[in-house]
């Protein structure tokens, strides 16, 4: 069988709110994965594709679907039942939906959700022709979101080993999954690794200095919430540490209602982290770093 594997690098470098597609050439079936790579790129590679598979559905995977509309569509088989843009942002930001709709209209134009032909589930191995992609789970970020493992590649998705670090803003996403999911991901034995958002095909030992840096930005953000915690003394919720610029250094303008309610998600989960682990004490008021004893 005689397969290559193309990484699509999407407007910007890959970077928010586009992000790179992966290309599966194969005999009998072609395989695109994610559509969120360009207007153009998609136009220029439509015609050859076959059949479309989503690593989980964020506005930034899924921008450019209708324009692969016809296609075998596969989709992770808990992302399937949101099939509105009131569904998805119900479960994105609920106290916000309606701002949260506002923003992927605006953002991404988007207007539906990509309708699946199939669905898989987590650890599954999809065959698509002569395709084969394990499907594997990296709920950290998403219920929904998947690393693929196809031969000897593994595309690790949002595990995007971007700067900025993870990101676990929903209601659903868990820290401590990601940080596991970051464990997994060393742990993969591939020869060769790409992301969503950066530009770059890694071999095994860049990879694993960048995901070394990608933990450090994840620590580094836990650090930076407990130290203001303590520098502020009493105690605080989540939202009294927003927009200190603990997590988002700047705010796009027209979307910070949806920023601060991310930023709000985030550091929530980081203090619950931090309670866990003892270093800080959680009350009814909120949270406070424990008194030493003495």
């Amino acid at each position: 069988m005689t397969q290559s594997i193309h990484l699509i690098v999407g407007p910007g470098r890959g970077r928010f709110p586009s992000s790179n597609c992966l290309l599966i050439k194969s005999s009998p079936k072609t395989v695109l994965v994610d559509a969120g790579c360009g207007r153009n790129n998609i136009l220029a590679v439509r015609d050859r594709v076959d059949a479309v598979l989503y690593t989980h559905i964020h506005p930034d995977h899924v921008t450019h679907h209708e324009l692969l509309r016809g296609k075998e569509t596969y989709m992770p088989s808990y992302d399937a039942q949101f099939q509105t843009l009131e569904e998805l942002a119900k479960r994105f930001a609920p106290p916000i939906w309606r701002d949260w709709i506002d923003y992927v209209r605006r953002v991404f134009n988007l207007k539906t959700v990509p309708v699946p032909t199939a669905t898989f589930d987590p650890w599954e191995t999809v065959r698509i022709g002569t395709v084969e992609i394990e499907a594997i789970p990296a709920h950290g970020h998403t219920k929904g979101h998947h690393i693929l493992l196809i031969g000897s590649h593994a595309h690790i998705s949002d595990i995007d080993l971007t700067g900025f670090g993870p990101w676990y803003g929903h209601p659903e996403s868990s820290l401590t999954a990601f940080i596991a999911d970051i464990d997994m991901v060393a742990g993969l034995d591939a020869k060769t690794y790409t992301t969503s958002h950066k530009e770059y095909t890694y071999t095994r030992d860049p990879l694993l200095e960048e995901l070394s840096r990608y933990r450090g930005a994840l620590d580094r953000q836990i650090t930076s919430v407990a130290e203001y915690l303590g520098s502020i003394g009493g105690e605080a919720r989540p939202g009294d540490l927003v927009d200190k610029g603990l997590i988002y250094r700047r705010k796009l303008e027209g979307v910070k209602t949806v920023m601060d309610y991310f930023e709000k998600e985030m550091i929530a989960k980081i203090l619950d982290y931090l309670a866990a682990q003892k270093i800080l004490a959680k009350t009814v008021k909120g949270y406070k770093t424990p008194a030493l004893p003495r």
